[in-house]
Order: C-alpha cells, then sequence, then structure tokens
C-alpha cells in the first residue's frame, strides 16, 4: 500500500470514528411527541428529550406551522428531561400540522384533527395490558392507525415494571409513537405500574401521563365532543375521597354518553376473577347512567349484557366490558349467560358514536371483527332491543360470589393421600334471599381429583365458611405460576326464590408460586 493510500485510509477512518462519536451524544427527543388531555378546543402535546433546552411547538392550519407556544419543562428522570406545551384557541373540526423544536433538536413534523363543534359523532380505540410482547401491540397499533379514531383510552398496564424506566420505551413509546403523535391518549393505572414490586407506586406512570397528579390518587375525567370519559384508581375500591369526586363530577356532567375506564373490572368471570368495588361501584354506575365501564387486568375479552336490579326496573342498565388483549399473555375465559360473548384472545374495542348510535366493535390484529353490537339512546330511553337483552344484577350477583370463592388459590396440593383442604368464604351481603346450593367438582375435573360435594344453605345478609377436602388421583404438573395440570376447577348448582342456575369456577391455581 502506498504512503498516499495509507494516509487517505487513515483519514476516512478518523472521520467515521468522530462522526460516530458525535452520533452517540446527539441531542434527541426520547419519546413523543405525544398527546394527552384532549378537549374541545386544546391538546398537550408531551415529548421527552436527553437534553435540557428551550423548546417550542410550531403549529399551524398548513405545513408552513408559523405559530409556536414555548414549551414548559416539567420533571427530570433518568437524565432524560420532560417537557410540554398546551396549545388552546383551535378551531374545531380542523386539522393542525405541527412540529417540537428546540437548539439542534427537532421532532418530525406529525398532525392532529380537533374535533367539530357541530360534531355529535366521535369514535375512540379502548385497549388493556398491552404491556409484556410488543410485537403482539405493535399489530394493534397498526389497526388502530388504520382506523384513525379521535381518542385513544387505555385500561392500564402499559408495561410490565412500572418502576423501569427502560420499560416506558421498550413495552410502549416505542410502538405507541406511531398512534399517540396524532390521536390523544387518556390512560386508568394499572397495577403493573402502581404494585410497588419495584419500588414504584406509579410514579412514572404519573410522570408520563399525569406529571401534575398525585401519583397516589390517580382519578379524572374530561368531556370530549357529546361524550364524558372518567378514570378510576384501581388502588381505592372503597376511598372516599374518590367516591365523592365520582359523584360531583358525574352530577355536573351534561353529556350524553358516560363511559369509565378503569383496571380492575367489577365483574370478570375469566382470568384473575376480579369484582372490584362490586359493594358500591355497580349502584354509582347506575345511578349516574353510564353507559360501558371498561376495565382490564385479566387478558382476555369478556363483554356483558346490559345489567340492572330486577328490583329496580327503571333504573339504568349498564354494560361492562373487560379488554386486557393488547399484549401480555392471555388468560382464559369462562363462560356464563350473564357474557354475551368471551374470548381469549388478543385484541381492541372500537367505539363508535354518531348521534343517538352506540357501536363496538372488536377487532383482532389482523384486522378481523370477532363481536360487534349496537344500541340506541335518545330522550325517550335506550332502543327495546337492547333492553330485551339485560339480565339480572341480583342473580349477577350470586354468581360473582360463588365465582370468586371458588377463585381461591390453594396453600396445599391435592395429593393422593394427603389432601387440600381450602376453605372458601362466602357472604350474602349482596343477596336479598336465602340461597341453596351444591359445591363440587366439575365433569372434566372428576376423572383426575376426588371430593365430596358440599351442600349447603346461605342465609340473607350472612356469612357461610365452606371447608372442602380434595385428593389427586393422578400425577400432577406445576408451572412457576402456579398452574395445575390436570386442570383442577369447581363448579355451583344454586337456587333462591327467584333464580336458579349453575356457576363453574376458574382453573384453581396452587398459591405458592
Amino acid at each position: 500500500m502506498t504512503q498516499q493510500k495509507k494516509i487517505i485510509k487513515f483519514f476516512c477512518l478518523t472521520i467515521f470514528v468522530l462522526l460516530f462519536q458525535f452520533s452517540l451524544f446527539a441531542q434527541t427527543i426520547t419519546k413523543g411527541p405525544y398527546l394527552v388531555d384532549p378537549g374541545n378546543n386544546s391538546i398537550t402535546i408531551r415529548w421527552e428529550s436527553d437534553c435540557k433546552i428551550d423548546f417550542k411547538v410550531f403549529y399551524g392550519l398548513n405545513k408552513s406551522i408559523s405559530d409556536f407556544q414555548k414549551a414548559e419543562f416539567i420533571a427530570e428522570k433518568k437524565g432524560h428531561f420532560l417537557y410540554q406545551a398546551k396549545i388552546e384557541n383551535l378551531i374545531g373540526g380542523k386539522t393542525y400540522y405541527y412540529r417540537v423544536s428546540g437548539k439542534k433538536v427537532k421532532s418530525q413534523e406529525s398532525a392532529f384533527t380537533t374535533l367539530s363543534s357541530k360534531s355529535s359523532s366521535i369514535s375512540f380505540a379502548v385497549m388493556g395490558d398491552s404491556r409484556s410482547k410488543p410485537h403482539i401491540f405493535e399489530k394493534i397499533v397498526d389497526q388502530i392507525n388504520k382506523k384513525n379514531p379521535d381518542l385513544i383510552l387505555s385500561s392500564g398496564d402499559l408495561v410490565g415494571q412500572g418502576g423501569d424506566y427502560e420499560q416506558w420505551g421498550e413495552h410502549y413509546f416505542n410502538a405507541a409513537s406511531k398512534i399517540i403523535n396524532h390521536i390523544p391518549l387518556f390512560s386508568a393505572v394499572g397495577d403493573h405500574e402502581a404494585d410497588e414490586v419495584d419500588g414504584d407506586e406509579a410514579v412514572l406512570f404519573s410522570h408520563f401521563l399525569f406529571p401534575k397528579k398525585n401519583h397516589l390518587k390517580l382519578w379524572s375525567s374530561f368531556d370530549y365532543g357529546n361524550a364524558h370519559f372518567v378514570a378510576l384508581d384501581y388502588r381505592h375500591p372503597y376511598n372516599a375521597q374518590m367516591i365523592e369526586w365520582f359523584k360531583k363530577d358525574m352530577a355536573d356532567s351534561k353529556a350524553k354518553w358516560k363511559f369509565v375506564i378503569m383496571h380492575q373490572p367489577s365483574y370478570n368471570f375469566g382470568g384473575h376473577c376480579s369484582f372490584w368495588g362490586k359493594e358500591i361501584w355497580p349502584e354509582l354506575f347506575r345511578k349516574y347512567k353510564v353507559d360501558i365501564v371498561f376495565a382490564g387486568h385479566s387478558h382476555n375479552y369478556e363483554r356483558f349484557y346490559p345489567t340492572r336490579p330486577i328490583s329496580q326496573p327503571n333504573s339504568f342498565p349498564v354494560t361492562y366490558i373487560t379488554t386486557g388483549g393488547a399484549g401480555a399473555t392471555l388468560y382464559p375465559v369462562v363462560q356464563n349467560p350473564f357474557i354475551a360473548f368471551a374470548k381469549s384472545i388478543n385484541h381492541y374495542v372500537l367505539v363508535d358514536v354518531e348521534k343517538d348510535k352506540l357501536s363496538i366493535k372488536m377487532i383482532l390484529p389482523d384486522g378481523a371483527i370477532l363481536d360487534e353490537v349496537s344500541w340506541t339512546k335518545n330522550e325517550h330511553g335506550i332502543d327495546e332491543n337492547y333492553l330485551s337483552l339485560i339480565k339480572s344484577q341480583e342473580e349477577l350477583n350470586i354468581m360473582g360470589m360463588f365465582a370468586e370463592a371458588m377463585a381461591t388459590k390453594l396453600d396445599r396440593l391435592p395429593m393422593g393421600v394427603i389432601p387440600a383442604l381450602p376453605v372458601f368464604n362466602l357472604n350474602s351481603k349482596l343477596v336479598n334471599e336465602d340461597i341453596v346450593f351444591e359445591m363440587k367438582l366439575t365433569d372434566e375435573s372428576r376423572a383426575s381429583y376426588k371430593m365430596e360435594s358440599f351442600k349447603g344453605i346461605l342465609k340473607q345478609g350472612e356469612a357461610l365458611q365452606v371447608p372442602l377436602v380434595i385428593y389427586g388421583k393422578k400425577t400432577m404438573t406445576i408451572t412457576r405460576w402456579g398452574e395445575i395440570t390436570p386442570v383442577l376447577r369447581l363448579m355451583v348448582n344454586y337456587k333462591t326464590g327467584s333464580f336458579q342456575g349453575q356457576v363453574k369456577g376458574m382453573e384453581m391455581f396452587y398459591r405458592a408460586y
């Protein structure tokens, strides 16, 4: 090699190294920009950067984007800096282009569309538990992008570990940025953001989504078009402050349509078998005429028939939907007569409100529609076809009581000689009749386990303990999560003066895991 070629090679290598080093220290926007706090004439644009500088948001009705709003510095986490700019006095029904800019830093140009002041129509996507499997979540994101709704609602569990800063990029923002840069996001807090497993109690969730709220009290609401949206904090089912706030918030709302989103469901027979706040919230949802209560937590889909007490025939029928299939490992479902449709499958829900009509579609990652329903509501009430589907709140409470008891985890495995000895606690506080019942093994479990059925009477307003003795007949395997194979499942036949039915429990788990 000639001396000249050596010099050229050294020069090129030096330039490459310098450019590489410069790229390592280049100032960038690391998360976002993303849209939050939607209003009929305003929006908040938020982003994170690895540099602390003065930012502006340039925006306008065409791509010249000559108007600007100075950014507000919010907080710092892990050497990264959070900013936001609230854009107000926007014209309804218009598309605005925007770009975040700072010294040597700028975002790509994005756009959002404001809701027309004359519009009586909105659409929104609802999803939950997008954590853990970004490749599935990204497919959900792509489908939402194709529909381009006005809003995105999440029931929480955006990440697997809420206190792990890196996961907020890996599990959520890397995929979600494709939609939340032009569609506003509104989320309830999930247990994976606030369960203290990693020392966090929704601190990072609040940082990214509600930086000016108390991270221990994450309930909020907003109006958008002719709808009112409320997010509840699953950590406080019987918190007097949240309950009183909800009452006032709903009493003040003049919106035609009302929607609640929260993490843990008030009614859920599959997955975690959750009955969050069952002693007070279903009554509040009826009183304040909530059209749909959305929740996640259980990684499946359940759409309940509308429910109300038969003792209150003029009360408002509420529809409950569990939508926890946006990415996390799926859980099995349990069918029963109160569930219109249930499936253990990845999905999201699309809601369209067109004047008096509300339509729901459950959409898969490939775009297929697996469940849909619609109904109308006007000054005369809800249409008769949907009212004909109403189920009894009283019987739902009976089924929920037994299902919740049968979801108790085992402290001891059922062996051939040494039995499992679970004791289930029943409480008829929400039941206004005596219940005659029999608890026994399901047909599928009798081949692998042995148990004498328990027959009893649960008196109105009383509590009862149900002790069981379960022996195993076959070799069992236990997963790290406590799943037992062969499946161990119980069921209950019940009868009251008004109702008679059967409810199956979830697959039983071993508590040691």
